[in-house]
């Protein structure tokens, strides 16, 4: 048997020829591999690969022939990161063994994601060469990208919404949360993460809390409001909603919910709660001054509306009738109905909200330092206003929260005049009944009287008498209708010329030897017929008391007219009572007269006073009247 000798050895053929069959086995099995494996020999400068497997020609695309002989660090590129280079190469320079993960390039081009493990070979103690392991993670890595880019989306949109995220442990720990939750409490990441999540409450609610957290992890969840306490003391109404929250496995791993702000809605059910009870109080209130006033203060205390007030029609003007406290003395003012948003809401019968006033608005504010406003109606005949000196310092909700308080005042006000129209009208009908019983049974009393001693004397003066006393009775009926049917409202006024008016009046009343005098061409609004009576009456009541040579002069005032004569004139101490119904100095006179021209007046809007004239004589003065265009076009 042939053998060989070396390194002091003897090895048969046999033997030989196994080792080469093993060599020829591992190689193959190498070459197999689903990796792609290298051997260095970093006895040789720049430590150059010295054996390359099947897989690594597979991995990288690069033959062996381009493979051996030089350094792995050919498959690096521009994207490849330094520090897993530098990490490989301090342990190569150690001696030790390392993994790291790095981009590649094959030989196309094309990167790829590399693990390697480099590990190595000793003979003795002597190292004598590095093998590495390669693995392409390509795949791996894209799915980890992937899931990263899904983890930091979900992430992003957790962070930007409005509400509060978090998840609790079954500890009753914090596990996770939105950046929301530092933002609205003032707490850093890390004190949240020491925290138990009732910290966040109110110690009055904690026990509240726990129980509805406990409730929740079996399986019950129901929203359950409390205040959210921040860092600095601050408690913010929040509504808490949340789930059992579970793994893959079914496992329990504690609640996941939402924790939303809801100040707003307590604020609004707040609101709603205060107005119902203004509501009833506004009720017993028992004067348009009073339900005003009560109304504005609930606007300040309640709405917050610091600068607010509400005005009442007058006529043809809007006047102030309530102003809160915080509001400037000259903070309103009268204006008239066709006069910026206070007349156009009461036109319009609409509200109107404006964030920011301009010079060239239609809005005409009682204060230049006012920016911004709303303006709503209160009932057909009144309005409601809020201003700001801030722009943009109401919203909808504010004019909504507005318009529920002044219907309850528009109500309350509907209320009293109506109690005051009957009231007026029970004072009219005991008038008439007092009348009835006894201006009207003194004539009927005269007139049986002088029948009886008609019948037993046969005179035919008895008889006149009669007939005065029928006179008499249907004077007084007609005034009786007429202060019945006077006190209407007007509703559709219309143009009258006032100095053709009088000239018809004076046509006819009896004026025997009087003379008229008209300094008025105005034209004014009225009821035409029931104008003509209220002229007429003071006509009348001027030539009856004043003689019938008296001159009688109709002019014109700032806001209306005024009738007055040159006779003895009204006593300061009988000027108001000149209007009350029955009141008359002559033995003839009804006590009617004044009385309806009075009703008239009122049923216009306006009012009439009784004074003394130029020449001292009786004045009478009607205001409030709203002038047109007169007939001469003037």
């Amino acid at each position: 048997m042939s053998g060989e000798k070396g390194n002091g050895v003897t090895v048969s053929g046999s033997e030989r020829d196994g080792v080469r069959g093993a060599l020829s086995l591992r190689e193959q099995a190498m070459d197999e591999a689903p990796v792609g494996i290298l051997i260095t020999d970093p006895s040789q400068p720049d430590n150059p690969i010295t054996y390359a497997n099947q897989g690594f020609v597979r991995l990288t695309g690069y033959p062996r022939e381009e493979a051996v002989g030089r350094n792995c660090r050919f498959l690096q590129g521009d994207e490849t990161a330094q520090e897993p280079v530098d990490r490989m190469r301090t342990a190569i320079d150690a001696g030790e063994r390392v993994t790291v993960e790095l981009l590649n390039y094959r030989r196309d081009g094309e990167p790829f994601w590399n693990r390697v493990t480099v590990a190595p070979l000793f003979d003795g103690d002597e190292l004598t060469h590095f093998v590495g392991i390669q693995q392409d993670v390509t795949e791996r890595k894209r799915r980890e990208r992937d899931l990263e880019h899904e983890r930091e989306f979900v992430e992003q949109g957790l962070d930007v919404l409005d509400d509060v995220f978090y998840v609790i442990g079954t500890d009753g720990q914090l596990r996770r949360w939105n950046e929301r939750l530092r933002t609205v409490t003032g707490y850093t990441d890390a004190q949240i993460a020491e925290m138990d999540a009732v910290e966040f409450v109110p110690p009055a609610e904690r026990d509240r809390i726990r129980e509805s957290m406990a409730e929740t992890l079996d399986g019950d969840s129901n929203p359950i409001e409390s205040a959210l306490l921040t860092a600095d003391g601050e408690r913010i109404p929040y509504e808490f909603t949340g789930a059992r929250l579970t793994g893959p496995d079914d496992d329990l791993i504690g609640i996941v919910g939402i924790g939303r702000d809801v100040t707003e809605r307590t604020r609004r059910r707040t609101v709603l709660e205060s107005l119902h009870g203004i509501a009833t109080a506004l009720q017993t209130e028992d004067s348009v001054d009073a339900v005003c006033e009560r109304t504005v203060d609930a606007a300040a205390d309640v709405l917050e509306f610091d600068l607010c007030s509400l005005l009442l029609r007058e006529g043809e003007w809007l006047v102030p009738r309530a102003t809160s406290a915080d509001a400037p003395a000259d903070g309103s003012r009268p204006m008239r109905l066709d006069q910026g948003l206070a007349g156009k809401t009461v036109r319009t019968g609409e509200s109107y909200l404006v964030g920011e006033i301009t010079p060239e608005d239609d809005v005409d504010p009682a204060k230049e330092y006012y920016r911004s406003g709303f303006s709503v109606p209160v009932g057909q005949d009144g309005v409601f206003q809020a201003a700001s000196a801030e722009p943009d310092a109401f919203d909808r909700q504010d004019v909504e929260f507005a318009e529920l308080l002044v219907s309850h005042a528009a109500n309350a006000i509907d209320r009293i005049e109506r109690e005051d129209a009957l009231e007026r009208q029970n004072e009219r009908l005991s008038e008439f009944a007092s009348i009835v019983s006894h201006d009207l049974r003194n004539p009927l009393n005269v007139a049986t009287g002088r029948l009886e001693l008609a019948r037993e004397e046969g005179e035919d003066d008895h008889l006149e008498a009669v007939e005065r006393a029928h006179t008499r009775m249907a004077t007084l009926i007609d005034d009786l209708l007429a202060l019945a049917r006077e006190g209407e409202a007007v509703l559709e006024p219309e143009p009258v010329d006032v100095a053709e008016l009088v000239a018809d009046c004076w046509q006819t009343v009896e004026t025997r030897d009087a003379d008229l005098t008209v300094e008025t061409d105005r034209t004014i609004l009225a009821d035409p017929d029931r104008l003509k009576r209220l002229l007429e009456n003071l006509v009348r009541n001027a030539v009856e008391h004043a003689g019938p040579d008296v001159t009688v002069t109709v002019g014109e005032l700032e806001n209306g007219i005024y009738l007055e004569d040159d006779g003895p004139g009204i006593a300061p101490a009988e000027r108001e009572a000149v209007f009350e119904t029955g009141y008359s100095n002559s033995r003839d006179g009804t006590g009617f007269g004044l009385g309806i021209v009075e009703r008239i007046a009122d049923a216009h809007g306006w009012t009439v006073t009784a004074t003394e004239g130029a020449d001292g004589g009786a004045r009478f003065e009607l205001t409030g009247l709203e002038f047109a265009e007169s007939s001469s076009g003037v």
